[in-house]
């Protein structure tokens, strides 16, 4: 396997690929650089590989997931057919219970009391590391491939005396070269080849792997900003039923700066009625109102309209590069309608200004959040409807004093399409 590492560093490369572009192919006359395009459509195609093979990896995961239940209500079948197994059929129906919550089975998991149910649980760790060492090996083949064409563009736009875009060029095979995703698959791949090399051959040294990052230490003191309030994690005051939203970057470019941040985000819901009564009747007016000389009506329908405000708190820890002064964090808030799906609708922008953040720092703030309306209506020969708009997900993205995208996360990631390097303007209020 050619080493990725060498290949991004410009040396030979054996038997390079087709260039992505004919662009590549031109003569060495003199021509308005096309560099630009010829990156933005390969850098896409590379983005899109890395999604596709991420997309495979999450979908044979859920099939395995699915496989391992399958076969833990199979063997509890079974061991209730034969009888006289009630320990084993309550170890089985645990095993099941736990693993629908944690959707692993760590070597802690392991059963060491019944061997049908460890059979089943060492079957899924086997099969689950042979589809990451399967990923790891697809990601690094699209890289390879990636380099090897910006290798080719680089020589053609070098040729052509464009220094300027041989500088992007290189700047996107250093991005590549820091891309974590990246380092993480080829040190699986070659941790899994050292495993099975011929133990009469010398051994191979393992990649380094870098040290973890310090665990961010809280702010020290409450920090007012823009009518917003700074906690230091932990001090920040009580919010019932906060539920983690589990935040998707939109990009692969964008995991990377999960080395120098981390965002973490819940959110709380609040209903609250919009009437001073409870559920009024309204007569259907195709049946006519009673006691004003109509017949009875044929439905009677109750409505109850409420809002319902969702509230983010988010923390944010500055890892290893600090948060300079005069950021700002944007919330975008999407909505969808209550009966239906698919009608995504952006529905408010906030802009938090950011304190500066130390390295090692973290801080929780508390958004202001968006409320919808929502009615409910109950009748009598058709049952319950719903109507308005309901919370759908959130973009949450950071940027400098200038405007440059720092960070950026949403959930769900069905939102990814909707992310945008550039601010989006904030609401009044």
């Amino acid at each position: 396997m050619l080493c990725l590492l060498t290949l991004c560093r410009g040396l030979a490369i054996a038997e390079p690929g087709p260039p992505p572009t004919a662009a590549l192919t031109a003569t060495n006359k003199a021509a308005p650089s096309v560099a630009a395009p010829d990156l933005d459509a390969a850098r896409k195609q590379f983005e899109a590989n890395i999604r596709d093979v991420q997309r495979q990896r999450r979908e044979a995961a859920k099939a395995l997931q699915q496989r391992y239940l399958a076969g833990l209500t199979a063997l509890e079948e079974a061991l209730q057919s034969a009888g006289n197994q009630l320990p084993a059929m309550l170890a089985v129906r645990g095993e099941k219970a736990r693993f629908e919550q944690s959707g692993d089975i760590p070597t802690s998991a392991l059963s060491a009391e019944w061997p049908a149910l460890q059979k089943l649980q060492l079957a899924w760790r086997t099969q689950t590391a042979g589809g990451a060492r399967e990923q790891a090996q697809k990601i690094v083949a699209a890289s390879e491939r990636y380099l090897q064409n910006l290798t080719l563009m680089q020589k053609d736009l070098a040729a052509r005396q464009d220094t300027g875009s041989v500088d992007a060029v290189n700047a996107e095979k250093e991005r590549v070269l820091g891309n974590n995703l990246v380092h993480e698959a080829l040190a699986l791949q070659q941790a899994a080849a050292s495993k099975s090399r011929d133990p009469s051959l010398p051994p191979v040294r393992e990649p380094e792997k870098p040290p973890e990052p310090a665990p961010p230490i809280p702010a020290a003191t409450v920090v007012e900003l823009g009518g917003y309030k700074f906690y230091p994690p932990g001090k920040e005051p009580l919010l019932k039923d906060l539920h983690p939203l589990r935040l998707e970057f939109p990009s692969a470019d964008q995991r990377l700066t999960q080395l120098f941040y981390d965002l973490r985000v819940a959110i709380t819901s609040a209903k609250a009625d919009l009437s001073g009564n409870p559920s009024l009747p309204i007569y259907a007016a195709r049946g006519g109102n009673p006691g004003h000389g109509g017949s009875p009506p044929r439905a009677v329908i109750r409505t109850k309209p409420s809002n319902i405000a969702s509230i983010p708190r988010i923390t944010l820890a500055a890892r290893s590069r600090e948060l300079p002064e005069s950021c700002k964090m944007v919330l975008e808030y999407f909505s969808q309608p209550s009966s239906r799906a698919n009608d995504l609708r952006l529905e408010k922008v906030e802009q938090i200004p950011l304190p500066p953040l130390p390295r090692s720092r973290a801080y929780t703030v508390d958004a202001r959040g968006i409320a919808l309306s929502k009615n409910d209506y109950y009748e009598s020969n058709s049952g319950h409807h719903t109507s308005g708009r309901e919370f759908y997900g959130l973009i949450v993205s950071l940027f400098d004093a200038g405007n440059n995208l720092l960070l950026q996360q949403c959930a769900p990631s069905t939102l990814a399409a909707q992310c945008n390097s550039k601010p989006a303007e904030p609401d009044q209020f």
